[in-house]
């Protein structure tokens, strides 16, 4: 019986403002409810002590959300958390009735979901070394802020102001959500790519001089803290406008 967790702290959200570093609050909170179906919310939310029964989907999209202490119902094989969207943290929740357990219907390589005492049919769920979408926090600061011991903040954002790079281009990325002086490192899985970080919490991606082939990369955030964020670019083998500009003067 497959117990993997598979998929969605954060999607990329497309923004050409400036942003500052802000903690994200969660502005909603159910304690002790039961809910039947799909559950429909457009802002963050916390759910604590509450029940889903549900046939397949609990949220129908995520904007962030804290399932504390939540018990879960399922009467399909697949349990999906939500329809899209991620930033979803389940800690001390226990899943019944599935197979399996996925975050999102509509997987993205950006998504970041979190997992602290998560049991599926009272089997504890593991998360595997390639599961980079869902970040175990046992351990981490961020697990002790899920639980109530500690403020902190419990959702993360990135925005981009482009997500599509020619030969030469640059994109600024900015994360919202972070207390001032958080530590945060940068990764891409194209090593083609440079990153140059401008701030506390801005970095740019400069695409190569040369792309061959069309193809896809994900810029991920990391913090000590224990939240994440990714987003996908894709670098475009098109010719730049500096280069069709060249082109035309040959003629």
């Amino acid at each position: 019986m497959s117990k993997t967790i598979a998929a969605f702290v954060c999607a990329c959200v497309l923004s050409v403002s400036s942003v500052c570093a802000q903690v994200l609050p969660l502005l909603g909170n159910f304690k002790g409810r039961t809910f039947s179906g799909t559950v429909d919310v457009s802002w963050p939310v916390l759910f604590e002590d509450c029940t889903f029964i549900t046939d397949s989907v609990v949220l129908r999209h995520s904007y962030g959300a804290l399932f504390r202490n939540c018990r879960f119902e399922s009467r399909t094989g697949v349990l999906y958390m939500a329809g899209g969207g991620d930033g979803m943290i389940l800690a001390d929740c226990d899943v019944t009735g599935c197979s399996e357990l996925r975050f999102s219907m509509k997987e993205t390589a950006a998504d970041r979901n979190y997992v602290t005492g998560v049991r599926v049919n009272a089997d504890e769920c593991t998360v595997l070394d390639d599961q980079e979408s869902i970040i175990e926090i046992d351990g981490l600061e961020l697990d002790d802020c899920v639980r109530g011991n500690l403020n902190g903040p419990l959702i993360l954002i990135m925005s981009a102001d482009r997500t599509t790079l020619k030969a030469g281009e640059i994109a600024t990325l900015r994360l919202r959500g972070l207390e001032d002086g958080m530590f945060v490192g940068w990764t891409a899985s194209d090593s083609t790519v440079r990153l140059t970080v401008d701030g506390a919490f801005t970095c740019r991606v400069t695409a190569p001089e040369q792309i061959d082939v069309n193809r896809t990369m994900v810029v991920s955030a990391y913090t000590e803290y224990g939240l994440e964020a990714a987003c996908v670019i894709t670098l475009d083998a098109g010719i730049t406008i500096t280069e069709n500009k060249s082109r035309k003067k040959r003629k």
